[in-house]
């Protein structure tokens, strides 16, 4: 007879990515009194046909419960599922066919889970109002951020004063904003903006046309351990993005002893909590002022480093897992 319970899990998210990040973390927490499973299949992460693919997987298992960190569900499943929408990014800024996909597909799909997770509760009421989904079915459960970033006293060794962006280039990021407010910001020429990944066809061109291309700086591909210190010898952390559904570059900056100009709009000025410098995304203007004031208000930079501090202490990986474990198990069996 079975005893110690089996939990399925879809771990082709792993990786280096925002979602990969709280896979790993949910599963290094993984409780020890279970047993697991794991997806075989090694089907695309944005394959269509994803849910038919994670019913077939459920079938042939054993296990008790599915649970995935992402947004896409079993099309049906013998045994209870729990899965995680981190934002609704798709309606937004995909195209018309992954917005119709989102509402007819993953919507209806999701009404059948045990529990669906996200990360904020800016997300949690988009998807009750847009999508319909019971508020009930619905449990809010934060991102963490690691010890390491709190511990680092290492400051990346830049010859200049820099401002920092993590992140990928997509439309939401509000990338071109933010380097036109640097542009137009009035503060020493010295300062530099450095950008995770590569130069990129669509940027560059602007960067030209400001006039800045001798104060941007592309760092490519930055390794997980070398990110603490990046943040560290950060001017500033900018992170102006026009959606968001949680934001991890906002806490990791301020564990960092950064302080961060953000978004007034969406999740940001929830998961900053009064300890960022929050702007309008849509006005230039308000992104440069905020640099501005980062450059030139000594007292409120300071502020702004000490209530980070205390913000980021709010968050952990190791609460975020336990609480996605709880979530997992609650009524499972």
């Amino acid at each position: 007879m079975k005893s110690e319970k089996t939990i399925l899990i879809d771990s082709r998210w792993a990786g280096n990515t925002g979602i990969g990040r709280l896979y790993q973390e949910v599963i290094n927490y993984a409780p020890s009194a279970l047993s697991y499973e794991y997806v075989e299949s090694k089907m695309g992460l944005g394959n269509l046909l994803t849910p038919l693919m994670l019913g077939e997987e459920i079938k042939k298992s054993n296990a008790d419960v599915f649970y995935s960190p992402s947004f896409m569900p079993p099309a049906f499943s013998k045994i209870p599922f729990i899965f995680t929408v981190h934002d609704l990014m798709h309606l937004f800024y995909y195209s018309k066919l992954h917005k119709i996909y989102y509402e007819q597909i993953i919507a209806r799909l999701a009404k059948k889970a045990q529990k669906i997770i996200t990360v904020s509760h800016f997300s949690k009421n988009q998807l009750v109002d847009i999508l319909g989904i019971p508020d009930a079915l619905i449990k809010v459960i934060y991102n963490g951020v690691d010890g390491h970033f709190l511990e680092n006293n290492e400051e990346y060794e830049s010859d200049h004063p820099y401002f920092l962006y993590v992140g990928n280039r997509r439309k939401n990021k509000n990338i071109p904003a933010m380097l036109t407010a640097f542009a137009n910001a009035k503060i020493p020429n010295e300062f530099m903006f450095y950008l995770s990944g590569n130069p990129d066809s669509e940027l560059e061109p602007l960067i030209n046309s400001l006039g800045i291309q001798k104060r941007v700086r592309f760092l490519g591909f930055i390794e997980e351990q070398d990110l603490p210190k990046l943040y560290k010898g950060a001017h500033a952390t900018l992170f102006a993005s026009l959606m968001e559904g949680f934001g991890l570059p906002v806490i990791e900056s301020m564990a960092s002893g950064t302080p961060v100009l953000t978004s007034s709009t969406s999740s940001l000025p929830e998961i900053a909590g009064g300890a960022a410098l929050c702007v309008d995304p849509t006005e230039v203007s308000a992104i440069q002022t905020g640099i501005e004031k980062l450059v030139n208000d000594e007292v409120f930079y300071v502020e702004c480093v000490l209530k980070g501090l205390e913000r980021a202490r709010e968050f952990s990986w190791e609460k975020t897992a336990k609480e996605t474990w709880d979530t997992i198990l609650s009524k499972s069996f």
